[in-house]
Protein backbone atom coordinates (compact mmCIF):
# COMPACT_ATOMS: atom_id res chain seq x y z
CA UNK A 1 0.00 0.00 0.00
CA UNK A 2 1.28 3.45 -0.88
CA UNK A 3 1.22 6.64 1.11
CA UNK A 4 -2.20 7.81 2.31
CA UNK A 5 -3.85 10.71 0.57
CA UNK A 6 -3.47 14.03 2.39
CA UNK A 7 -6.71 15.91 3.03
CA UNK A 8 -6.42 19.70 3.26
CA UNK A 9 -7.94 21.69 6.12
CA UNK A 10 -8.52 18.85 8.61
CA UNK A 11 -5.34 19.19 10.71
CA UNK A 12 -6.25 19.71 14.34
CA UNK A 13 -9.94 18.95 13.78
CA UNK A 14 -12.01 16.06 15.11
CA UNK A 15 -13.56 14.07 12.27
CA UNK A 16 -16.07 11.28 12.86
CA UNK A 17 -16.06 8.28 10.54
CA UNK A 18 -18.74 5.61 10.33
CA UNK A 19 -17.80 2.30 8.71
CA UNK A 20 -14.41 0.62 8.89
CA UNK A 21 -14.49 -1.55 5.80
CA UNK A 22 -12.07 -1.03 2.93
CA UNK A 23 -13.18 2.55 2.22
CA UNK A 24 -13.44 3.53 5.87
CA UNK A 25 -10.03 2.11 6.77
CA UNK A 26 -8.39 4.06 3.95
CA UNK A 27 -10.23 7.18 5.08
CA UNK A 28 -9.01 6.76 8.68
CA UNK A 29 -5.44 6.53 7.37
CA UNK A 30 -5.84 9.62 5.17
CA UNK A 31 -7.45 11.68 7.94
CA UNK A 32 -4.81 10.68 10.49
CA UNK A 33 -1.98 11.38 8.02
CA UNK A 34 -3.54 14.80 7.47
CA UNK A 35 -3.43 15.65 11.18
CA UNK A 36 -7.07 15.06 12.11
CA UNK A 37 -8.20 13.38 15.30
CA UNK A 38 -10.35 10.51 14.08
CA UNK A 39 -13.36 9.15 15.91
CA UNK A 40 -14.21 5.90 14.12
CA UNK A 41 -17.01 3.40 14.58
CA UNK A 42 -18.27 0.24 12.94
CA UNK A 43 -21.08 -2.02 14.12
CA UNK A 44 -18.77 -5.00 13.61
CA UNK A 45 -16.66 -5.79 16.66
CA UNK A 46 -14.10 -7.41 14.35
CA UNK A 47 -13.72 -4.18 12.35
CA UNK A 48 -13.40 -2.13 15.55
CA UNK A 49 -10.71 -4.48 16.86
CA UNK A 50 -8.71 -4.00 13.65
CA UNK A 51 -8.95 -0.19 13.78
CA UNK A 52 -5.94 1.93 14.76
CA UNK A 53 -5.51 2.40 18.50
CA UNK A 54 -7.30 5.37 19.99
CA UNK A 55 -9.75 5.87 17.14
CA UNK A 56 -12.79 3.95 18.35
CA UNK A 57 -15.63 6.10 19.70
CA UNK A 58 -19.26 4.95 19.85
CA UNK A 59 -20.67 7.61 17.55
CA UNK A 60 -24.26 6.96 18.57
CA UNK A 61 -23.29 8.13 22.08
CA UNK A 62 -20.63 10.70 21.17
CA UNK A 63 -20.59 14.38 22.10
CA UNK A 64 -21.42 15.87 18.69
CA UNK A 65 -20.25 19.35 19.65
CA UNK A 66 -16.66 18.24 18.96
CA UNK A 67 -16.52 16.67 15.45
CA UNK A 68 -16.41 19.02 12.49
CA UNK A 69 -18.21 16.54 10.27
CA UNK A 70 -19.20 12.91 9.77
CA UNK A 71 -17.82 10.75 6.96
CA UNK A 72 -20.03 7.74 6.21
CA UNK A 73 -18.86 4.74 4.25
CA UNK A 74 -20.97 3.79 1.24
CA UNK A 75 -23.87 1.49 1.99
CA UNK A 76 -24.62 2.76 5.48
CA UNK A 77 -28.18 4.10 5.59
CA UNK A 78 -28.43 7.79 6.33
CA UNK A 79 -32.14 8.19 5.59
CA UNK A 80 -33.74 5.00 4.22
CA UNK A 81 -35.20 2.80 5.56
CA UNK A 82 -34.01 4.55 8.75
CA UNK A 83 -30.83 6.44 9.52
CA UNK A 84 -28.03 4.61 11.26
CA UNK A 85 -28.08 5.66 14.96
CA UNK A 86 -24.76 7.50 14.54
CA UNK A 87 -26.11 9.43 11.55
CA UNK A 88 -29.20 10.36 13.55
CA UNK A 89 -27.04 11.51 16.48
CA UNK A 90 -24.86 13.63 14.20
Amino acid sequence: MGQPIRIPDVAGKVVALLGLGRTGSATVAALAASGATVWAWDDSEQARTAAPAGTIVDLAKANWSRPEFLVMSPGIPHTHPAPHPAAAAA
